[in-house]
């Protein structure tokens, strides 16, 4: 065992290269105790398959990969990346060195409840048509968080989760549409997009699509892929008694002027590869995003000073 785990320190992958019906791949950055609870939840809710679990650190400086290391169980396998170069691409070296027929990216603050991931491998086998699938989501205290999404466009990110228009005009529709908030949580539903929280992936189809577009560095790759998906003709499918509980955001809450930058860019981006706007336009929306940037500067620094 020894020997196996220093190879992948050193690059080597042949090791990863098994006949499995399941990979579950966790991109940890800085996120030690959450993805202490991530895998005693997987361990004491374990797929009904033959799985192994793949752990990608993106160089932490919390002590995780200390405790990743320590990790003794033989079906759970890490990589260490030297440098953190994206939450994407981490998924893509979990999904190039296996050889399972589904992938499914977790998010190391999710704890998985019991049949949960069974149920969505089932749902996959049903259906050829489907590209990812994702179950609900549940905050720690048991309350529902919104993971189903229709595709961005500018009014629907002027009204987002965390814009200042959605906070002046909590009830708006065009906020309620986005985020679907007002759609029925206890039953399947075909959005456009998932949160990539949970995304359980046929390994086939993941490699077909290319992956995770790795220019998103954080936030957006979920969306991004979901439309190439769409784009294909596969569907998007939420299925409500898949449970998974999700603490959101545990790494960005640290540095949350980081989080902001990376959101922004990831948004941009995104605009410019899949909303064929003109120079002008998109010169607007850099101006605007910006803005807004100095704007949560100003605003995280004096909740600083007054701390």
């Amino acid at each position: 065992m020894g020997s196996f785990l220093a190879c992948l320190e050193t690059g080597d992958t042949q090791a990863f290269k098994e006949d499995m019906t399941l990979t579950i791949g966790i991109v940890n950055y800085n996120t030690k105790e959450d993805l202490k609870k991530c895998i005693k939840s997987l361990l004491q809710n374990p797929p009904d398959c033959d799985y192994q679990i793949v752990i990608v650190d993106n160089n932490s400086k919390d002590g995780s990969k200390s405790y990743i290391k320590k990790l003794k169980q033989e079906n759970i396998k890490y990589i260490l990346n030297k440098k953190n170069n994206g939450f994407g691409a981490a998924c893509n070296q979990i999904a190039q060195i296996q050889n399972s027929s589904y992938v499914l990216f977790l998010n190391p603050d999710v704890e998985v409840s019991k049949n949960s991931i069974d149920r969505l491998i089932r749902l996959l086998k049903k259906d050829k048509k489907i590209g990812v699938a994702t179950g609900k989501l549940l905050y720690p205290n048991g309350s529902l968080q919104l993971s189903c999404r229709k595709f961005p466009t500018i009014l629907r990110v002027l009204f987002g989760r965390e814009s200042v228009l959605r906070k002046i005009f909590p009830n708006n529709m065009i906020s309620k549409e986005f985020l679907m908030s007002e759609v029925n949580y206890d039953k399947i539903q075909f959005p456009d997009c998932v949160r990539g929280a949970v995304m359980l992936f046929k390994t086939e189809i993941f490699k077909k699509i290319g992956g995770f577009d790795e220019k998103f560095f954080l936030f957006f790759e979920d969306t991004d892929i979901c439309l190439r998906l769409r784009k294909k003709g596969y569907e998007i499918v939420y299925l409500p008694d898949a449970v998974f509980y999700h603490s959101l955001g545990g790494s960005t809450k640290k540095e949350k002027l980081k989080t902001k930058i990376a959101i922004n860019i990831s948004m941009f981006y995104y605009i410019r590869k899949n909303m064929n706007y003109n120079f002008l336009l998109l010169s607007l929306i850099f101006i605007a995003l910006i803005t807004r940037l100095i704007f949560v500067f100003i605003v995280l620094s004096i909740k600083e000073s007054r701390k």
